[in-house]
């Protein structure tokens, strides 16, 4: 399987991206498209900032033609575009060339459907076989032409779907860009919404894309709207597809703080029908309590967009997300758009006359202690014995009073650690037991402690 929770990823040029494993790609998409029925489709490819971005396009825009295949670029857009694009019926298929939070040497290539929707998991099981039984092909680079009108159809299709005029006339944000695909999309819907708009990390820079910037330094943003004495900030990551924000004294707000904020204003609408929000596994429980105390219908899913959007789609909810701000509106979009999100957070402030620390910590979040190790093997998991002794246990003591999430990383050799618990010593009680247990596996190989 070449796919993990987001696309397939690696270093830019190397291993599933190098240039014969990113030509077999383009000729097992042609595969899967046959089996839909697709004969003649048309291939909608974006990219982020990177560096390995034009040339992976590149090779598979060459790869794609060897089949009666028509491909519209979009050059620099957030992933979301792709998405909107899609579902307004512009083409038949959208690659994003992307690593979205990951540092400047990954890339990959993520796969949306006619609906802007992710593939499901036994299309990608398809395409993987596909994958590994197709010969790469030499022949000529095709010219690409990139076409900017793309990214200003998602622009206006983005604020249609918001109040018309200045909907945030009076507010102050700082946008951290993260040297990725929000540089020039952003800023434009932000100040076309009325906002006044100081930026940081604004330049395209594939070199630095998410380097001490954008939503993994939440810090830099923070710092920054002090300074400012801005009313907000927002933080994306190098594909703008998810968001974070900080209120006007610098405190951080994740995921969980948006989605309680945004669901609570959409129930006020009465726009959250049925009354139900999708949350993650990694979802604090204090959110849910909060939530279920409002009325709103908690569903739990494993880590992943997709799982989310999933589980909105079969229960007909509007609304979910991660703590990390990768959140999706389904009634406007089939994927998460950090500058939606940062859009409609500012609109619940413009209309509410209340600042964003008003709004935030409405919750009491339960004690979080979280682990991470960097192994060397991805064994089964429940060959892992003295970890899930270790897991067994801890559940029966922790028995409705906290949770355990322990899972490898969809991206990176990574195995992440989870407790939350009803006070701090008994989570960090019970994340340093699991953790000792986890570097008893010898299954995994080396193991080094990173976070």
């Amino acid at each position: 399987m070449i796919f993990g929770t987001d696309g397939v990823r690696d270093i830019g040029g190397e291993g599933l991206l190098s240039p014969d494993s990113v030509d077999r790609f383009g000729s097992a998409i042609l595969q899967h498209l046959l089996r839909e029925g697709i004969s003649s489709p048309k291939i909608l490819i974006g990219r982020d900032t990177r560096e390995s971005g034009p040339e992976i396009e590149l090779q598979l825009t060459r790869s794609l033609k060897r089949g009666p295949v028509e491909t519209l670029h979009a050059g620099v857009v957030p992933t979301p575009a792709l998405s909107v694009l899609l579902a307004a019926g512009h083409a038949d298929l959208g690659l994003m060339i992307s690593a979205s939070h990951n540092p400047p040497e990954f890339n990959g290539i993520k796969v949306l459907d006619h609906k802007g929707e992710k593939l499901s998991k036994e299309s990608e099981k398809r395409i993987s076989e596909d994958h590994a039984a197709a010969l790469p092909l030499s022949g000529e680079f095709p010219t690409v032409a990139e076409d900017s009108g793309w990214g200003q159809i998602y622009l206006n299709a983005l604020l249609d779907s918001f109040p018309e005029g200045d909907f945030l006339e009076g507010l102050e944000v700082v946008l951290d860009l993260a040297r990725g695909a929000a540089c020039q999309w952003a800023p434009e819907a932000f100040r076309r919404a009325g906002a006044k708009v100081h930026l940081l990390h604004a330049e395209p820079d594939g070199t630095r894309i998410n380097v001490g910037c954008g939503s993994l330094h939440p810090k830099v943003l923070a710092d920054e709207v002090i300074h400012r004495g801005a009313d907000l900030g927002v933080a994306f990551d190098g594909d703008a597809d998810r968001a974070l924000f900080c209120d006007h004294a610098g405190r951080s707000l994740d995921g969980d703080d948006v989605i309680a904020l945004w669901a609570l204003d959409l129930k006020s609408r009465d726009a959250l029908k049925p009354e139900i929000v999708a949350l993650t596994v990694m979802s604090n429980m204090g959110v849910e309590k909060y939530l279920s105390g409002h009325g709103i219908e908690v569903l739990r899913t494993p880590v992943g967009d997709r799982e989310v959007a999933n589980a909105l789609r079969e229960s007909g909810g509007v609304l979910g997300g991660e703590t990390s701000g990768h959140i999706i509106h389904r009634s406007e979009a089939a994927t998460g758009d950090g500058i939606r999100t940062g859009l409609a957070v500012c609109r619940c402030l413009a209309d509410s006359d209340q600042t964003l620390a008003e709004h935030g910590n409405k919750f009491q979040r339960f004690p979080l202690q979280q682990r991470t190790l960097r192994i060397e093997n991805r064994p089964d998991f429940d060959s892992l014995t003295i970890l899930q002794e270790a897991l067994k246990e801890a559940e029966e003591q922790l028995a409705g009073n906290g949770r355990l999430v322990v899972r490898f990383s969809g991206t990176e050799p990574l195995l992440r650690i989870l407790v939350e618990a009803v006070t701090e010593d008994s989570a960090h009680y019970w994340v340093e037991k699991i953790l000792e247990a986890a570097c008893q596996e010898e299954s995994l190989g080396s193991i080094t402690v990173v976070a």
